[in-house]
């Protein structure tokens, strides 16, 4: 093999380690751009802590509450909208005389919206089904009522 021929093939590889090199950072440059930020990786009990709160909370938490097992009373107040995210999905709501209008509803991944009932009621209830090839099966229902003037969301998997 000639000089000229090794010349060439080491001036090709240097070529194209550079080549990749400069597409790799390039692709991450893209992906930071459209995101914001570098994506992380949740770990299954943070999922599944994000997924049981309804929506973060910005202050303390109470030291002493309602029973929970206690039916909600029924308010006469109107509240504004409100955003609830039960089960990964987004439900707008809210509370007029008592009872709960829901506004607007987007399934959660992979779920599609069946069924839900708009309201005004006592208790509105949401149905996301998941079904087809590869992806099981499964229902999950939540319950929409007005707390304290406030619409509040329940999970019934």
């Amino acid at each position: 093999m000639g000089s000229r021929t090794a010349f060439a093939m080491v001036g090709w590889l240097v070529a194209a380690a550079v080549a990749t090199v400069v597409g790799l950072a390039a692709v991450r440059v893209i992906g930071e751009g459209i995101t914001g930020t570098a994506a992380t990786t949740l770990t299954q009990e943070e999922v599944a802590e994000a997924l049981a709160s309804p929506e973060p909370s910005a202050g303390p938490e109470p030291t002493a509450g309602p029973d929970p097992s206690a039916s909600p009373e029924p308010t006469r107040a109107t509240s504004s909208p409100t955003i609830l995210r039960p089960a990964g999905s987004t439900i707008t709501a809210h509370c007029e005389d008592g009872l709960v209008t829901i506004d607007l509803v987007a399934a959660p991944q992979g779920y599609s919206t069946t069924e839900y009932d708009e309201g005004p009621t006592d208790e509105a209830e949401v149905r996301f089904d998941r079904g087809g090839k590869g992806h099981g099966s499964g229902r999950v229902e939540v319950h929409v009522t007005c707390v304290d003037g406030k619409p509040r969301a329940t999970i019934d998997d």
